[in-house]
């Protein structure tokens, strides 16, 4: 019997049903990379989501789908977002509270790895995606480290010790500089090294470099990624101005409440000779108010270096069945 592809988009409200059938959302173009934000011409598919939140991909009008099934702390409420790859796999967006990126194969109907992460962008070109290594929202401090998922290698390539069941400790580090990438590198560190930024990661049109808000102790700047060929990063940092943040001069007491909604590198900007150029919004309050501001390769210093090295003790309590605590001290 041919399956009916009703116009659903698998939210959460469908999980309290055993089943449920729908188109992708397509509601996150962002994650795709491409130019304006447009989505991609989508392949005949469809998924279903079931009342754990397992998921399963179904290409064209077949009846044998694709699961796909991570180890997730909650379960997936909608595939977000589908992105067709120019080397014919498939890049599928899970929500969940953060984002399930599945790498399928549709030639060979397989899954062929998958992992979490927050803001994760594939770059204009399909040869990276840039992340934000996942954390727990509760019960650990948790801070952005910014990680690269090359697409050209295998899965255990996209590992340092190979484990493809690990879905958490995936990628390299490319910012902040001096990071790994260990179980639990980026949960409770001090505060010296701790970064925030709720906005989405942006990328040169060259895929050449990306740029995203970075908020510390010492205050919140831009922050600018540049890539060479094999991936290797050079990150460099703007600390941006109380007037930079709020579109004009800032008098005691005003308050300073900002966001940024876009960044656009410009052709060059990623090797210091062309512009950034930086949407600014106020977020709350009215002490800031929407402006552009444009920045130049000069603009930005070398980004400062943390050191953030695995442990080397083999000893101890291990907490969340991951990471090896040392003993207190008798």
């Amino acid at each position: 019997m041919r399956r009916a592809i009703l116009s659903l988009t698998l939210m959460a409200g469908c999980i309290w049903g055993p089943m449920a059938w729908g188109q992708i959302a397509q509601s996150h173009p962002e994650f795709c990379g491409l130019a304006d934000g447009f989505n991609p011409p989508l392949p005949d598919l469809s998924a279903t989501v079931d009342g754990d939140g397992n998921a399963v991909l179904y290409l064209g009008q077949g009846n044998t789908g694709i699961p796909l099934r991570g180890n997730l702390p909650s379960p997936i409420t909608q595939l977000s977002e589908v992105c067709p790859l120019s080397s014919g796999l498939l890049a599928v967006f899970g929500d969940f509270g953060g984002t399930e990126v599945f790498i399928v194969d549709p030639a060979k109907k397989t899954l062929i790895d998958l992992f979490n992460a927050y803001h994760p962008v594939i770059s204009p070109n399909q040869r990276w995606i840039a992340f934000v290594k996942m954390y727990a929202l509760h019960g650990v401090n948790g801070s952005n480290q910014y990680m690269l998922y090359d697409l050209t290698k295998q899965a255990a390539e996209n590992r340092l010790d190979g484990d493809t069941r690990n879905d958490i400790d995936v990628g390299r580090v490319i910012f902040p500089p001096g990071h790994e990438n260990f179980p639990g590198s980026n949960v409770d560190l001090p505060k010296s090294q701790q970064h925030f930024g709720g906005t989405r990661i942006y990328w040169a049109p060259d895929s050449r470099a990306i740029a995203f808000e970075d908020r510390t102790a010492e205050g919140p700047g831009i922050v600018l990624v540049t890539l060479d060929d094999n991936g290797t990063p050079s990150a460099f940092r703007h600390e941006i101005t109380p007037a930079e943040m709020c579109g004009r001069d800032i008098l005691s007491g005003d308050s300073i409440n900002w966001r940024l909604m876009r960044a656009e590198l410009g052709p060059d900007g990623t090797r210091g000779t062309g512009g950034i150029v930086l949407d600014i919004d106020r977020s709350g309050g009215a002490g800031c108010v929407p402006h552009t501001l444009e920045l130049q390769g000069a603009d930005f210093n070398p980004a400062k270096t943390e050191a953030n090295v695995r442990p080397t003790h083999t000893f101890g309590a291990i907490r969340d069945g991951r990471v090896v605590i040392p003993p207190k001290e008798k």
